[in-house]
């Protein structure tokens, strides 16, 4: 039998739209957000059961694949509401929100990804009427921004009787460590580039890092995991293209340029992993359950509060009422993670924890390739002004 339901779609409609507006009193405040702990958890089961369905596919096809299932925060809720409001000059139901639940799924390498799309493709969880719910391909046509990734729409039902839908997404590890590293740039530079909104330059550079990234890992040389062919392969095709060539000198460019401190963006960026590491080496002993952190992104100061697993509903109201308490104060970020047997809170929430070493590897290929090719250019100019 199913429970009965403390608030109505009504309810929740309202709730969302209350979220948008700039100055709420306590009182409201307080039951705008009562009402969102109730949204947000109303996900939580169907969240389990799509976890469960998933996890009987995705190690068949990729033994070193991972995943990570997370409950989108209030602030993330708040910018996409306000995102469409400004977007489509109307205000987007929070009912219509598609990723309240969500699930990433992060592969090796592209030819594993198609093949657990295609298997996924099959369950019917992922169909109404007969037709998708809803199927994006990031891949064959990339976001503004250059985000890649295969998203999903499936529906489970949860405790109320209602089914309630439940995003899935596909990655490759590469296209998991352009976008890890485009939120920590979010993170640390109070920007919105995930959103499309943010510093033209920064737009620009993950845009291009993202196109560079597609050619290298469409290499079979990729899939072989032979750095010598690939780097050989890479260099040839950018040098061959005067499109490719002005890319990688803009992206190296770009990463040797100085803040009012002197530091280059790329230092910086190394600065952020570390900061992040330290939060890491923190909690990798941390027993099976749940683990709520408060990063103070200012002062780089960690607290964190461990869970039980039996304790989820007492960590959920914690995290719900340190987001009253921050909720305007953007030095401050919270997280809920959990420390599943599938890798710890590193691979958990990937969005904060995500070592970015990887996109570090193949930025130093791509400024290779920038060196090369501006050697290249400039003999071609000096034969140019010979003849």
């Amino acid at each position: 039998m199913s429970k009965a339901k403390p608030y109505t779609s009504g309810d929740v409609k309202r709730a969302g739209i209350a979220l948008l507006e700039t100055e709420l009193d306590d009182s409201k405040l307080n039951d705008t957000l009562n009402v969102l702990t109730y949204w947000r958890n109303a996900h939580v089961q169907p969240l389990k059961q799509a976890e469960q369905l998933l996890l009987r596919y995705i190690f068949k096809v990729d033994k070193n694949a991972f995943l990570a299932k997370r409950l989108k925060r209030f602030d993330s809720i708040r910018k996409k509401l306000n995102y469409a409001k400004n977007k489509n000059q109307q205000i987007m139901q929070l009912t219509n929100v598609q990723d309240i639940g969500g699930i990433r799924i992060v592969v090796t390498d592209l030819r594993k990804l198609k093949n657990i799309q295609k298997v996924l493709m099959n369950e019917v969880c992922f169909y109404e009427n007969d037709k998708l719910i809803k199927f994006d391909n990031y891949i064959e046509k990339p976001k503004v921004n250059g985000y890649r990734g295969i998203h999903l729409i499936s529906k489970f039902f949860n405790e109320y009787g209602d089914k309630r839908k439940i995003e899935i997404q596909l990655r490759t590890r590469l296209q998991h460590s352009w976008a890890t590293s485009l939120e920590i740039i979010d993170l640390f530079t109070q920007q919105n580039l995930k959103s499309d909104d943010g510093e033209q330059n920064f737009l620009d550079f993950f845009r291009d890092v993202s196109n560079q990234f597609s050619i290298i890992e469409e290499s079979d040389f990729f899939i072989k995991n032979d750095s010598e062919q690939l780097t050989k392969q890479y260099i040839e095709k950018v040098l061959k293209n005067r499109i490719l060539i002005k890319e990688c000198i803009q992206i190296r460019d770009f990463l040797g340029k100085s803040n009012s401190f002197g530091k280059t963006i790329e230092k910086n960026f190394i600065d952020y992993r570390s900061l992040l590491e330290s939060v890491e080496s923190k909690i990798t002993s941390t027993k099976k359950g749940y683990v709520l952190l408060r990063l103070n992104t200012i002062k780089g100061s960690v607290d964190l509060e461990f869970f039980k697993p039996e304790e989820y509903l007492q960590a959920t109201q914690r995290y719900a009422d340190y987001e009253k308490l921050l909720l305007e104060n953007k030095s401050w970020v919270i997280a809920l993670v959990s420390t599943n047997a599938l890798g710890g809170v590193k691979e958990a929430y990937p969005n904060y924890f995500a070592d970015s070493q990887l996109f570090l590897k193949y930025l130093g290929l791509i400024k290779i390739a920038a060196n090369l090719a501006e050697v290249s250019l400039h003999s071609l100019k000096k034969n140019e002004l010979a003849v």
